[in-house]
């Protein structure tokens, strides 16, 4: 945080503007009326006018409150600013779910600082959770704290994945959980990353992985899982995230790299 005076009152300040325009994009959401429906990288990956519609309230509300912050959103918006602040913004992360009327999708909003994430919100759109972190203040659902698992065997570890838009990338994700299934309790996919990781912080899954999310799918939520006790690792140039408690970390990323190794 470097010279930044006041940091714990700041933070929560931020956070609390976080979950502020995270309702206004959740109301939005519960509001319905999909407008327009059209493709952005694949033909399988949708943008409707609530996607659109969402980040907007959010945009306009961060121009007139902190006008010198910028602002990454995943529907286009890219504002560059001058105070070291950056808003990672997802304003509907689970599109597909959404446009099915399958109860998995959410807003996710975090604030970086000189690249590191300080604050993070994501807001279950669907059942109305609302998963919360800042740095040094620990991880909460609803308020109340929330912390990942202590599984230390792979063998009765539940992951958390998901697949990517693109044909040809699914297939190699696929030929690459042929290898990890065997080895893990089971594979869950959600359909929604920023809940995944949250899923991962709550102890809901022992662990996520996936290759492909964008840093507004999951800024808000390595935070989250760091600060409720695990790791979280994102590599922003092979887009793969991987997060689980600190008991199985090393045991499963090790798993990953073997059957990735294969394919």
């Amino acid at each position: 945080m470097g010279p930044i005076r006041h940091k714990d009152r700041m933070l929560d300040d931020l956070l609390d503007m976080a979950k502020t325009l995270a309702l206004k994009a959740v109301n939005r959401h519960q509001q319905g009326s999909l407008g327009a429906v059209s493709k952005k990288s694949t033909p399988t990956d949708p943008v409707t006018q609530v996607d659109t519609d969402s980040e907007q309230l959010i945009v306009d509300a961060l121009r007139s409150q902190r006008p010198d912050d910028g602002i990454l959103g995943e529907e286009g918006t890219q504002l560059l600013g001058k105070s070291g602040f950056i808003w990672v913004i997802d304003p509907l992360d689970g599109t597909v779910n959404y446009l099915y009327g399958i109860p998995s999708h959410a807003v996710s909003i975090a604030v970086e600082y000189e690249g590191k994430p300080l604050v993070g919100v994501v807001h279950d759109s669907a059942l109305n959770d609302v998963y919360s972190a800042r740095l040094g203040g620990g991880a909460f659902c609803n308020g109340q704290p929330i912390a990942v698992t202590n599984e230390t065997l792979l063998s009765q570890t539940l992951l958390g994945t998901g697949f990517s838009y693109d044909s040809k990338e699914r297939l190699k994700q696929s030929e690459t959980l042929v290898s990890l299934v065997p080895k893990v309790r089971d594979i869950r996919r959600s359909g929604c990353c920023a809940l995944d990781l949250c899923w991962t912080a709550a102890g809901r899954l022992d662990a996520f992985y996936e290759r492909g999310p964008h840093p507004w799918d999951v800024q808000a939520g390595v935070l989250i899982v760091e600060e409720a006790g695990g790791q979280a690792n994102y590599d922003v140039h092979s887009k793969k995230i991987v997060a689980s408690g600190t008991g199985i970390w090393a045991t499963l990323n090790r798993a990953i790299l073997k059957a990735e190794k294969k394919h």
